[in-house]
């Protein structure tokens, strides 16, 4: 999609469909005005006729009928709330839903007026306005042979913008193709998108950018020891894989810091023998979530070009049943040996993330990340659209809470309270791989902090906001590329 701004009078631009921002809160707004005034208070009778009041997510389109001297031949009225509540990435929510009106037309174009208010700053709103069109036209087309959905919106122009915003418009269009590159493998179905699958696909992206990736394969992952991580992939008759990507800033020497992004990526998730009953296995494709959003942060990373050395590490299985899969009740040694009695076959991304968190601690990296779609625990306690953030250092915490509220991706800090480290004793191994049903995914933040030595971590259970039920603003249905954009931020920011 091509974006542009302007400046330009709102009644000159040449557009199949221009988007205008209505607030609800008395005045409609200046864009209103403006646009209702070359339109001979066409759009303020309209409105009254359809009680069109401006509420969030509401939309009314009103056709031009080709007036002349009028450039938008459509004028689509989005509903954007308080104009006093109005924040930057309210406005993903009106691009979204101008871009998705306008497929449904097959118009190839759309424009978007970004409203002036206080504390809007105006790169702010074009780079939401951006991510908007772009992320909430997603669609995923591969596997279907009829009733195809093609994005038939090439242009975006955003108006009533004075700055010259090209180097962000650029940069954000990259992050986003991060972002629904992480879609497309939640989204793909598990018998296409297996643990090599996902590696094929970050060589194939890193190779395109010039940036070190190696693999692990079978043969390698028993040599180095990941017992974990080959205990979950014991049932499948596919090849499990280990992806290391390394970024490095130019420059870069033993004194540039590093930070590690781990994802848990399980392709597909029966639960092994502790096997998911109907109602929860449908969509266990999605369980790779976290693995996603470091490939697609891969796609990204050199229209950001952080400062930091960045790994981005992989650990890929499938966790199903067979004669060779584990059981409750085995006892495995992590990469860093230690112990685990398996008492859950279900809680497996904790066991392939601690072999990858030991990995990563022995490369001596100052920062680890970790993001998996982890416990159905953090969705009770958050709901589905927030993730939860455990860290072993608050300050670094703040800082990877921090930069998902700037990305406009819903977190919350929550406690690594060590009191119940006591539900993870075995009287067989080291500790078991799950504690008791109270505090769920605290304890399962407190099995993968056993496996980071002294390095700063943080996890992220990105368990609700990985997979959407149904559509909202930019956000479409299937995986969602949650934490790519968080990611972004964090690695462009002081570490």
């Amino acid at each position: 999609m091509n974006v542009t701004t302007t400046k330009a009078n709102l009644a000159t631009i040449d557009t199949p469909l221009l988007a205008v921002p209505v607030f609800s809160d008395g005045a409609r707004g200046e864009a209103f005005d403006a646009v209702d005034q070359a339109l001979s208070s066409l759009l303020t009778t309209l409105a009254d006729e359809e009680q069109f009041e401006g509420k969030p997510g509401s939309t009314l389109l009103v056709h031009t009928g080709g007036r002349s001297g009028f450039g938008p031949k459509r004028v689509l009225l989005v509903g954007c709330g308080g104009i006093a509540d109005l924040t930057a990435q309210d406005l993903r929510g009106l691009t979204a839903a101008a871009v998705q009106d306008a497929h449904k037309r097959r118009l190839d174009g759309i424009g978007a007026v970004l409203p002036t208010a206080d504390g809007v700053d105006e790169a702010d709103a074009v780079r939401f306005a951006t991510e908007g069109a772009l992320l909430g036209g997603y669609l995923y087309n591969e596997w279907r042979t009829k009733d195809v959905k093609e994005q038939s919106v090439k242009a975006l122009t955003l108006a009533n913008v004075a700055g010259d915003h090209a180097p962000l418009i650029a940069r954000t269009v990259e992050s986003c193709a991060g972002v629904n590159l992480a879609r497309d493998l939640v989204n793909g179905p598990p018998q296409q998108v297996v643990p090599e699958y996902l590696a094929d696909t970050a060589v194939k992206v890193a190779e395109e950018l010039g940036i070190e990736v190696q693999v692990f394969d079978r043969a390698e992952l028993e040599k180095r020891g990941f017992n974990l991580m080959l205990a979950v992939h014991a049932g499948s008759d596919k090849e499990p894989r280990f992806i290391h990507w390394t970024y490095r800033p130019e420059g870069a020497d033993e004194n540039t810091p590093q930070i590690a992004l781990l994802g848990k990526g399980v392709t597909f998730d029966a639960g092994g023998y502790n096997i998911k009953p109907t109602g929860a296995i449908e969509e266990m494709k999605l369980d790779m979530g976290g693995a996603a959003a470091v490939i697609g942060t891969l796609r990204a990373i050199k229209a950001w070009a952080p400062k930091v050395i960045v790994h981005g590490m992989v650990a890929s299985v499938e966790n199903l049943v067979s004669g060779s899969a584990y059981k409750p009740g085995d006892v495995y040694k992590a990469l860093n040996g230690k112990s685990v009695e398996i008492m859950n076959t279900d809680a497996e991304g904790r066991l392939c993330l601690a072999d990858a968190l030991s990995y990563a601690d022995a490369l001596g990296v100052d920062r680890m990340v970790d993001l998996a779609t982890l416990t159905g625990a953090c969705v009770v306690a958050l709901g589905p659209n927030i993730a939860g953030i455990w860290a072993n250092d608050d300050d670094f915490g703040d800082k990877v809470k921090a930069a998902a509220d700037r990305a406009g991706e819903a977190s919350w800090r929550m406690p690594l309270a060590k009191k119940l480290r006591s539900m993870l004793k075995s009287p067989t191994a080291d500790m078991k791989n799950v504690g008791e049903r109270w505090g769920g995914a605290i304890t399962a933040a407190l099995f993968l902090s056993e496996f980071v030595g002294d390095t700063t971590w943080a996890h992220l259970d990105i368990a609700g906001p990985s997979f959407a039920d149904k559509p909202d603003g930019h956000i479409t249905k299937g995986g969602t590329g949650y934490a790519v954009l968080a990611l972004l931020e964090l690695i462009s920011g002081e570490l």
